[in-house]
C-alpha cells in the first residue's frame, strides 16, 4: 500500500461535471459516506477506529474505513487490519498488532486526504488510488481529473508492462492492483439512513432492496454521462436504474419514458423504497418523461444526474418543481 492521494468527498462532489443534457442548479451531491455493511469480525474493530479517527481529526471517515478495512484484509485471520505494514515501508501483514495498524492506517489516510486537496481528481480516483498507489493520481491528473474502469486497466496495463508481470486469473491482462477496487470498496457501504432491516421496507423486499443499495452505492461520485449505461461508459439516469435493477433479476427498458410505461403508476402516498421516481421537462425533448430516480425514502431518491450519481433531495426546488410521479416495477 503506497501513498496516494483522498480529497475530501464532499469537496470534490461539488466538482463533479455538469452535463449539457441535465438542467439542475449547483450544488454538492451527497457524499459516499454511509454505514459500514461489514460482517462482525471487521464490525468489532469500529471502536478502536473511531478512537483513532476521532484523534487525528477525521471521525466522519471512520465508516468509509472499516469499509474499506474490509476490502483490504477480507475473511482473513491477519492482525494488520488496516494493512499498513507496506505504507511504512515493511513486508505486507509483518504488523500484528491491531492498535498499531489502525494509527498508522489512520495517520496514513490522513496524510492522503491533504495531499489530495493539492490535486483535482475525483473521490472513485482517490479511493483507486489506495489500491494503486500515488501513481495513479498523476496518471489520472493528466487524463480528464475522473476514474473511470478504463483509465484503471489502462494505468494497470502500463504497470503490468514496466514490471514485465503476467497473470492468468479474472484481472488478464491487466495485473497491476485490482481495477475494481473502487466498486468494491464502495459496495460496503450503505447510504446512512435507508431502512433496510423489514420486509415491510421496500415492495421489493428486504434482500433485492438491500442488493439494489449495495450496487447503486458503489458508483455514487461518478460523473451523469449521456447515454451511459454500465460501469464501462458510466450512466445516465435510465440506464443506472436499469444497471441497479437487473442486479436483482428486474430487467427494464431502456429509456426514463419507457420505463415509466411499464411501471404500475402510485399515488406519493403510497411511494415506498425501491419505488421509482419519474420527472418531466428537466431537458428539452417530445418525451414526457426526462428523468428516472429510485426512490429511497423521507423524501430522498438515489439517481444519476447533472450534478452525478448519489442522494438527492426530491423536495429541493428544482426537482419538485419537475415531478411527474411515482412507479413500482414487480419483482
Amino acid at each position: 500500500m503506497t501513498i496516494g492521494v483522498v480529497v475530501s468527498l464532499i469537496l470534490m462532489a461539488g466538482l463533479l461535471l455538469r452535463t449539457q443534457t441535465q438542467e439542475e442548479p449547483k450544488g454538492y451531491i451527497n457524499s459516499p459516506f454511509g454505514t459500514a455493511n461489514v460482517p462482525p469480525h471487521i464490525e468489532q474493530w469500529k471502536g478502536l477506529l473511531q478512537e483513532y479517527t476521532t484523534k487525528y481529526g477525521i471521525p466522519e471517515y471512520t465508516d468509509f474505513l472499516l469499509a474499506l478495512m474490509y476490502q483490504e484484509v477480507g475473511n482473513s485471520q491477519t492482525l494488520d487490519i488496516m494493512q499498513s505494514s507496506e505504507s511504512v515501508g515493511l513486508p505486507p501483514n509483518a504488523i500484528q498488532n491491531p492498535v498499531m495498524s489502525v494509527n498508522l492506517g489512520v495517520q496514513h489516510f490522513k496524510s492522503v486526504l491533504e495531499d489530495g486537496q493539492k490535486h483535482g481528481v475525483d473521490f472513485p480516483a482517490i479511493v483507486q488510488s489506495y489500491n494503486f498507489g500515488s501513481g495513479y493520481l498523476n496518471f489520472i491528473s493528466s487524463n480528464g481529473k475522473k476514474h473511470s474502469i478504463e483509465l484503471a486497466q489502462q494505468f494497470s496495463l502500463i504497470q503490468t508492462e514496466k514490471q514485465g508481470w503476467s497473470c492468468s486469473d479474472w484481472r488478464a491482462p491487466y495485473c497491476y492492483g485490482d481495477y475494481t477496487y473502487v466498486e468494491k470498496v464502495m459496495g460496503n457501504l450503505m447510504p446512512t439512513g435507508l431502512a433496510v432491516g423489514s420486509e415491510d421496507v421496500s415492495p421489493l423486499g428486504e434482500q433485492a432492496f438491500n442488493a439494489i443499495i449495495t450496487e447503486a452505492n458503489k458508483y455514487v461520485g461518478w460523473p451523469y454521462v449521456w447515454g451511459g449505461s454500465d460501469p464501462h461508459r458510466g450512466f445516465d439516469c435510465s440506464g443506472f436504474t436499469q444497471w441497479i435493477f437487473a442486479k436483482v433479476g428486474i430487467k427494464l427498458p431502456r429509456t426514463a419514458q419507457e420505463q415509466y410505461d411499464v411501471s404500475s403508476k402510485i399515488p406519493p402516498s403510497e411511494a415506498r423504497p425501491g419505488d421509482f421516481i419519474y420527472f418531466t421537462g428537466t431537458y428539452e425533448t417530445n418525451k414526457y418523461i426526462t428523468h428516472v430516480g429510485i426512490y429511497i425514502g423521507e423524501g430522498k431518491m438515489f439517481d444519476s444526474n447533472g450534478s452525478g450519481i448519489g442522494i438527492h433531495d426530491i423536495h429541493s426546488p428544482y426537482w419538485k418543481s419537475h415531478v411527474a410521479g411515482f412507479g413500482r416495477v414487480s419483482h
